[in-house]
């Protein structure tokens, strides 16, 4: 079975010619720690969803008062496991023989703080807002764990921003690529979910509009939400999962199930139609491991979560809003396609750009894999 190629980077940024073979106990290793990642990751979202979902069988919607002690103290338990995790990878790598005095305390302090915020995030705010900012913060924080396991492993998720017209024209053929990954993997969720509800199966399934179900009720709430959502799904269980997993040659179906059955739970509120995130979650996986880029796909969910979660949260104007607003972002999405051709054609006249083509550093199927080294 062929296998991408993750791009390994020495301390100065430069790509590995040698890596070693890796043995048995640093394997078992990353994939311990690829597993900690996702529950860490999914059990906050998970509780929600499954209150969510719940009700859809039958189960009372609201948590009893023993219940609810159980839950703060399970995420703060989690919370505090992300503090010393994400600390104790930030002092390994800091030492005065790599960094410098202030490089080093910057480095740590930053780190403690940001851990000790996670921990406050969890707090049960009364507040709907603090509490949709606070798994935000939580979000961003379990993100930079998640890019410190990779880095302590030598696995880059290359988060880079592009720097010439030819990259840039890349990334944005890339990101298409994860809209349109992300329009039909919604599509086929809803298609479900409405033709259920027309024959009338009897099947449980989400009532009432998507953005009402998960409690978000204007622009500025979905936007905040949108940024734990992305920290979450694109960079812990699809890039982070997918690059570890990789690197210490798990097979493809591992690499596909440990993604798409997360992603599938998560949509849970859904009812049956969640399983049709199954082609969201792994066309995703795929594209990340043909091009192995990271911002693209951040770039791609977030926007696309913010234009349709938009068009949900307008439906009390009339009708011919929505298709004019779709309409509208096609346009302004065909017009930044149009600069960037000019932009990338104008830097190399003399070459057809190809801005979709995996380059050296970019994970890339092979029947001949070299050895990778996530030590």
């Amino acid at each position: 079975m062929s296998v991408p190629r993750i791009a390994l980077l020495d301390p100065f940024g430069r790509p590995s010619s040698e890596p070693s073979v890796l043995t048995d106990a640093p394997a078992r290793q990353v994939v311990r720690h690829v597993i900690g990642l996702l529950v860490l990751a999914c059990w906050f979202p998970l509780m929600a969803t499954a209150v969510t979902s719940g009700h859809l069988y039958g189960l009372p919607l609201s948590l009893t008062t023993r219940t609810r002690y159980v839950v703060i103290w399970t995420q703060f338990t989690a919370a505090a496991v992300v503090f010393w995790w994400l600390c104790w990878l930030v002092f390994a790598r800091t030492p005065l023989s790599q960094v410098t005095p202030r490089q080093r305390l910057l480095q740590r302090g930053a780190a403690a703080l940001a851990a000790a915020a996670g921990m406050y995030a969890t707090a049960p705010f009364p507040i709907a807002l603090a509490q949709v900012v606070g798994n935000a913060v939580f979000s961003c924080v379990l993100a930079w764990l998640a890019l410190e396991v990779c880095r302590a492993h030598r696995v880059t998720l290359r988060v880079a921003l592009p720097r010439t017209a030819v990259e840039r024209l890349r990334d944005w053929e890339i990101t298409k690529l994860v809209l349109t990954v992300c329009i039909a993997g919604c599509a086929l969720s809803f298609l479900l979910l409405h033709l259920i509800r027309w024959t009338g199966a009897g099947v449980p399934v989400m009532k009432g509009g998507q953005m009402a179900t998960v409690g978000v009720d204007n622009i500025g709430t979905l936007a905040i939400a949108l940024v734990s959502t992305v920290a979450l799904e694109d960079v812990v269980i699809v890039a982070a999962t997918t690059a570890l997993l990789t690197a210490v040659r798990r097979p493809a179906w591992q690499i596909y199930t440990l993604v798409c059955v997360p992603e599938v739970l998560l949509h849970a509120y859904l009812g049956l139609p969640a399983i049709g995130m199954l082609l969201f979650a792994a066309g995703r996986v795929w594209l990340y491991r043909q091009y192995g880029r990271l911002l693209p796909f951040m770039a791609a969910h977030f926007t696309f979560d913010l234009v349709g979660g938009g068009i949900m949260l307008i439906q009390g104007l009339p009708f011919w809003y929505r298709p004019a607003l779709g309409l509208l972002f096609s346009l302004l999405v065909s017009w930044i396609g149009t600069r960037l051709e000019k932009a990338a054609k104008s830097a190399c006249p003399d070459a057809e750009p190809q801005p979709a083509t995996p380059d050296s550093d970019t994970p890339q199927p092979t029947d001949h894999p070299d050895p990778v080294n996530s030590r």
